[in-house]
């Protein structure tokens, strides 16, 4: 069992395989970050696609438990889905099928990942294994899926409950089992089962007791993963009013938090926001935002509709090239645009 520590270990990013197109957009997109061009000459080579707007549960500093999401709830049309990955995935080497919401509670999951297998992409995404329909777990796990994400933060019932209000921890680990299990009975490697926990005031004191526990389920890894604060004011607030809107919940050992408590500040705040490079959120009503801390449509830098796709057109609209050139130039040349924030007080996501 592998265990990862976020805050030491950033980038998980996995590829399934590569071909001539995949090799030469990723050397593509590569220059381009490098280089800082407002023009990408390539695909984005991740991207992340939430299929169900809605999860049912109401963490606490999560803007979606928190109703602070301005979007419609929405559903993922199978006929976009298509339209996305014909035009993104020869260039993919990762595909999320879940942002703020709760991929199983999505009715199309299983065909959406066997179209998706058309192309040699690492396919994954996160639950909190609140809806478990059965006969869907069964289908998912007959299909090449990569990887499932099980966000249960704690290892008792009484520090999961802290968190994740409106779940059931019991029923959590269960069906946790329940895939590891399976899975090892179908005889298959894939997929690997990875339990996600957000590293709180509470789950701190649990961590010896989630890898033990992690350990006799069999899951393949446990990635402890240090909370970000008000994501719902990451665009509207200073990090410092964001910070203490949310202090409470980060853990009494900072060496488990993104941030340095005597500032309020991240510890180490990036200089180039990589994902305006390399990566796409689309959202289940099309809408096509630079990052996934972004929530409001109003700061959406596109959408997508079904039908033909120009990809590398999208990725290269106004909005990109101008954001791309504020990274660049360290200063807001747009303030409307959502990303003049970052420049104005530093690259607030990784």
């Amino acid at each position: 069992m592998d265990i990862y520590w976020l805050n030491k270990k950033a980038d998980l990013h996995l590829q399934r395989g590569s071909g001539i197109r995949r090799k030469i957009n990723a050397m593509l997109t590569g220059m381009a970050h490098r280089l800082r061009t407002a023009w990408v000459p390539g695909f984005p080579r991740h991207l992340i696609l939430d299929v169900f707007s809605s999860c049912g549960l109401h963490c606490p500093i999560c803007p979606q438990g928190r109703r602070e999401i301005p979007r419609k709830p929405s559903v993922l049309d199978p006929d976009l889905f298509r339209t996305i990955l014909d035009s993104f995935g020869p260039y993919l080497y990762t595909l999320t099928l879940t942002n703020w919401g709760e991929p199983l509670r999505y009715p199309h999951l299983v065909e959406l990942v066997e179209y998706a297998r058309k192309w040699s992409v690492y396919i994954g995404f996160s639950t909190n294994l609140q809806t478990f329909p059965r006969e869907k777990i069964d289908r998912l796990l007959e299909t090449d899926i990569d990887e499932i994400g099980c966000s249960i933060d704690g290892a008792t019932e009484q520090t999961y409950s802290k968190y994740r209000v409106g779940g059931s921890f019991s029923d959590a680990i269960d069906r946790m089992t329940y895939l590891v299990h399976k899975r090892n009975e179908l005889g298959k490697r894939t997929p690997r089962i990875r339990w996600q926990v957000l590293l709180n005031r509470y789950t701190e004191k649990e961590i010896e007791l989630i890898i033990d526990t992690g350990r006799s389920i069999g899951v393949d890894s446990i990635v402890f993963v240090p909370i970000y604060v008000d994501i719902a004011g990451l665009f509207m607030r200073t990090p410092r009013e964001r910070f203490d809107r949310d202090r409470d919940w980060l853990p009494l050992d900072s060496g488990m938090s993104w941030y340095d408590y005597e500032t309020g500040l991240l510890k180490q705040i990036p200089v180039i926001c990589d994902k305006l490079w390399d990566t796409m959120v689309i959202h289940p009503d099309g809408a096509v935002s630079p990052c996934c801390g972004v929530i409001d449509p109003a700061h959406d830098f596109g959408r997508i509709t079904p039908g033909r796709l120009n990809g590398l057109r999208l990725f290269n609209n106004a909005s990109y090239r101008t954001a791309r050139r504020m990274i660049r130039l360290r200063r807001s040349i747009n303030p409307e645009l959502v990303c003049s924030h970052c420049v104005t007080h530093g690259i607030l996501i990784y």
